[in-house]
């Protein structure tokens, strides 16, 4: 009997130890569990399966570093949030007075010429101011518009023009306009329109190294290329993101391949300084031939896709952050410069470059730079970027504060100065700015600069400088109609060019909308905006 006792024991004890043993392999795998599940939700490198289509298979998206500034840490003032609320309505009431005229003189045509109230179609002859409107209205919560718009975008054939068709200006405002109401809305029909769009496309990269012809021809018959013996670099290269999302969108990598043909030819190209690219490309040859290198146009926005395909991809092309910080260091050595200028002592100059010499030119386009440097200071970790695009956002500030409408013109050049003060090569100096091009097209990027700028950093003197911007834009532009470019910035004699751009119901507007909306409201940290202000969702958020 004391045998089997002492067994019995033996037994329990044994069945004791199984147990603890199982319950300590369940905790573990609870706690193991836990942790990965926690990383997924906090962890910036975490890692999510995504496919571009069909064929293209990412297996390192990550969540990248946040872009926006916590203004949880903050509190908003019951006055603060009147004035935020009251300047936001002023440019939702903005908007709508140019909306009704458009739709009164110009509905279903590209643009309203907003002195003369005619219509114009610049833009292919598919109304390029509602499908470029569609995802501001969404935002600003116009839905009657929207779905009025909604109709008008359900019955057009985006596979037929009357028009030669601009690929670059079709992409980023139509095809860009169509994929960010989709995502916005989750209504097919613009998917479905979007992917009728690309296909439509397709023929124009038909070119001896797979570069987009500039135009094309759409007939019933099909399309044609319109070939040519030259590419500008800002317009083979502001592609990715558009045809990026559509690929993921309609599980057909084919649109992906495309672009990423683009990136790696350009990547692989015989350039003299790294990162830097001439605007002018050869069709036939295959090399940049154009001694001219520039942040503005021709150039502009194939920078600013580089860091946002990045983004958009959550890093799982790295090749596209490779390629960008190459071209923000040697814009930093080789681009800008330190300025001064009448009572403004250390400032900053974006200018161009011809022959590999600096040249004093400052479009208005390069103002979405301060923008771009932001958000890649973020990402990528980079705040020296961050001061950069601070003290290149006050130039572009300034250049409105100095004229007489409190508006910047198209073109600046610094008129330069020997100086014997100094013996840095970085520096420079000036007594005048002249406007060598004094109109104002509506254009959008100092407002999207300070909108970055806000979001990035929490600092509310940028809502303070886009609403004095609003106010001008507001007094000077508007017309019994609706707004207008114009002619001369630096008078007061309401000089309108009768002309109102889809991006300035598209980007100008939208930006300045968001600059006064709640910070949560299209976050950095979950849209990344085509060069057209079109949001998309990224494949990952930053949380």
């Amino acid at each position: 009997m004391v045998l089997r006792k002492a067994s019995t024991t033996q037994i329990s004890w044994g069945l004791n130890t199984r147990i603890r043993r199982a319950i300590i392999i369940i905790l573990l795998q609870g706690l193991v569990t836990y942790q990965i599940l926690r990383s997924w939700t906090t962890d910036p490198s975490a890692k999510i399966i995504y496919e571009i289509g069909d064929q293209v298979y990412l297996a390192n998206v990550s969540r990248l570093p946040r872009i926006q500034f916590d203004f949880s840490s903050i509190e908003e003032t019951n006055e603060e949030k009147a004035i935020r609320i009251k300047r936001q309505e002023s440019v939702r009431n903005g908007f709508i007075h140019a909306w009704n005229g458009y739709t009164k003189y110009a509905w279903g045509h590209d643009e309203l010429k907003p002195v003369s109230n005619e219509s114009d179609n610049s833009f292919n002859g598919w109304g390029a101011t509602i499908v470029d409107s569609l995802d501001t209205m969404w935002i600003m919560d116009l839905k009657d518009e929207f779905n009025r718009s909604r109709k008008f975008v359900s019955e057009v054939d985006f596979s037929v023009s009357s028009y030669s068709v601009n690929v670059f200006e079709t992409t980023i405002r139509y095809l860009g306009g169509l994929l960010s109401a989709f995502e916005l809305s989750k209504d097919q029909i613009f998917l479905e329109k979007a992917h009728e769009l690309g296909v439509s496309l397709l023929g124009s990269f038909n070119s001896p190294f797979g570069l987009p012809y500039n135009d094309i021809t759409l007939l019933e018959e099909g399309s044609f290329p319109e070939t040519s013996s030259s590419a500008l670099l800002a317009r083979i290269g502001s592609l990715y993101l558009e045809f990026t999302k559509l690929a993921q969108l309609t599980d057909d990598s084919d649109f992906f391949f495309l672009v990423n043909n683009i990136t790696n030819f350009i990547e692989n190209a015989n350039i003299t300084i790294p990162g830097l690219y001439p605007i002018g490309i050869s069709y036939e040859t295959g090399e940049f031939f154009s001694d001219y290198i520039s942040f503005g146009a021709n150039g502009d926005s194939f920078y600013e896709y580089l860091i946002k395909e990045y983004i958009l991809v959550g890093g799982a092309l790295d090749q596209y952050r490779r390629m960008y910080i190459q071209s923000v260091e040697s814009m930093h050595q080789y681009m800008i410069k330190e300025f001064s200028i009448k009572e403004r002592p250390n400032m900053l100059f974006l200018g161009e470059l011809y022959n590999n010499s600096f040249v004093g030119k400052m479009d208005h386009l390069v103002c979405f730079i301060p923008g771009m440097l932001a958000i890649g200071s973020k990402i990528l970790d980079r705040p020296g970027d961050l001061e950069t695009a601070k003290r290149l956002a006050e130039t572009c500030y300034w250049l409105y504060e100095d004229t007489e409408t409190g508006i910047g013109a198209e073109v600046n050049m610094l008129n330069l100065i020997e100086s014997s003060e100094t013996t840095d090569e970085n520096e420079i100096f000036s007594d005048k700015i002249l406007r060598t091009d004094k109109r104002y097209l509506l254009r959008p990027e100092t407002i999207e600069s300070l909108f970055v700028l806000y979001r990035v950093t929490g600092d509310k003197e940028y809502q303070e400088k886009g609403w004095k911007i609003w106010q001008a834009i507001d007094k000077w532009c508007k017309t019994p109609t609706a707004y207008s470019g114009l002619y001369d910035v630096t008078s007061t004699e309401r000089p309108h060019n009768d002309n109102m751009e889809s991006f300035f119901l598209a980007e100008t507007l939208k930006y300045l909308y968001l600059l006064f909306s709640s910070p949560t409201h299209i976050s950095l940290d979950t849209y990344v905006f085509n060069t057209e202000a079109h949001p998309l969702l990224r494949m990952a958020k930053s949380y």
